[in-house]
């Protein structure tokens, strides 16, 4: 570098350094969006990027759904003819913040071409989902519209009708949206859920769609007391596999969570919620106060509910740590319209993993969390009382330990414990400290019953 070239980049630190000074800006705001152009994209996706220049103008500001499956601002998904993609773009008009535009964009023998561009007044694009809305054979794009304004939601559907897309507006609001064959008649319908908002109560709904009318077919009270969903899981809802649903993991307070489920009942043709109170208004019978939510377990495709218990030696109001109650999970049972018990576990969600808990302690073990080092252990419970089940922890049975990779390749304090898992520069393990013990298990029983959870 010449003498003059240094001199002229310095120069322009300096400079760089007292506009920053005196603007009140920080290096942290000169990131890679503000400083550069993101690459342009190459092949098709240049020629759908083209086409949406066509109508949009020169960089347009795309938008990205905050919700759900489908998160991207430009999402590829078969709408006109089976087999071949179409692309739904989400944007901005380049100096335009009056709503929100959504662009289909089809393939043809000439290239990619526009069949319809749409204008929502919306500040956000909420959720997007595909179904067969209509009937037609063929998937409509169902789009939930948010404002930040007003925190309201509405929904429109977009189909392919006569070399173009149609726009339906369904002036339904919504917190939660699903949608899915309810009632195997090979349409799917628009499932959703309101919490109460004013004098509006909390309820479902069950949408069809028919010649371009919106039809409720069904609708069912929920929990009064819940203000947000922590989570929403659509599939198979019961024992016997028979029968689908939507299961609501709902917020009734900051550590309190409680499940709604909900399908529909063919017999009587009517949205069922069979946890709902209609005296109390609520579903106060699987309220709980942990993270836990309902879920598949395993390799099972049925989504299970947990209901969980203090461990021996604790209430719900002395109880330390999640750690310290047993979380029960169970399966619906659609004959008895009762829940039916599958496996017993203790949740970690600071560090992530599950234990399957053996039945053979069920009553007869507890819990204590160290959370200075990691280690969950487990003690036999010496009942005192079988009354009232009072007792006192005894013998140590299990304890698990986080170690940093680090720190179990270094071997420190990793005497007496067996490796588990190892994943993401962190050494699950396990060690037995009585294994004489009568309810003591086998390495290759803790490994089993061993689990990380799931990151969604």
């Amino acid at each position: 570098m010449s003498h003059k070239l240094r001199i002229w980049c310095a120069a322009v630190a300096v400079a760089l350094a007292i506009s920053l000074l005196f603007s009140g800006c920080s290096l942290s705001a000169l990131d890679a969006q503000s400083l550069m152009r993101p690459p342009r994209p190459t092949g098709e996706r240049a020629q759908i990027h083209d086409e949406l220049e066509k109508s949009a103008g020169a960089n347009p500001t795309l938008k990205y759904p905050s919700r759900g499956e489908y998160r991207s601002a430009i999402i590829m998904h078969s709408l006109v003819s089976a087999g071949q993609e179409d692309a739904i773009a989400f944007y901005q008009k380049k100096g335009d913040s009056a709503g929100i535009n959504v662009m289909f964009i089809h393939k043809t023998e000439d290239g990619w071409k526009a069949v319809g561009d749409f204008n929502n007044p919306a500040t956000t694009v909420d959720k997007v989902c595909f179904g067969d809305i209509n009937g037609d054979g063929h998937d409509e794009a169902v789009i939930g519209w948010g404002s930040n304004l007003n925190n309201s939601t509405t929904i429109c559907v977009y189909y392919y009708e006569n070399g173009k897309m149609c726009e339906l507006k369904l002036e339904q609001s919504y917190t939660e949206m699903v949608v899915m064959d309810f009632d195997d008649d090979h349409s799917d319908e628009i499932f959703t859920a309101s919490v109460t908002v004013g004098d509006q109560p909390a309820i479902a709904r069950l949408l069809r769609v028919r010649d371009d009318q919106l039809e409720i077919i069904g609708s069912a009270n929920l929990d009064t007391t819940v203000t947000s969903y922590a989570s929403t899981t659509a599939g198979i809802i019961s024992e016997s596999g028979n029968l689908k649903g939507v299961v609501l993991d709902g917020r009734k307070s900051a550590d309190t969570l409680v499940t709604e489920m909900l399908y529909w009942d063919k017999e009587t043709s009517t949205l069922q919620s069979p946890f709902y109170d209609s005296n109390a208004q609520t579903s106060n019978y699987t309220q709980r106060r942990t993270h836990a939510v309902s879920q598949t377990i395993g390799d099972s495709k049925i989504i299970e509910i947990p209901i969980v218990t203090p461990m021996p030696g604790y209430t719900t109001d002395n109880a330390p740590d999640e750690t310290n109650y047993l979380t029960n999970w169970h399966r619906f049972d659609e004959r008895e319209g009762t829940l039916v018990r599958s496996a017993s576990m203790v949740m970690d969600y600071t560090d992530g993993y599950s234990f399957l808990v053996p039945d053979m302690w069920r009553g007869k073990a507890s819990t204590q969390m160290d959370p200075s080092t990691r280690t969950l252990t487990f003690y036999e419970w010496v009942v005192a009382d079988e009354t009232t089940g009072s007792g006192a922890m005894g013998a140590a049975l299990l304890r698990l330990h986080v170690f940093t990779k680090d720190s179990w390749e270094r071997q420190e304090g990793t005497d007496g414990y067996y490796q588990l898992v190892d994943n993401n520069n962190l050494v699950f393990a396990a060690a037995i400290p009585t294994p004489d013990n009568a309810l003591s298990l086998t390495i290759n029983d803790i490994k089993n019953g061993f689990e990380l959870i799931r990151q969604e």
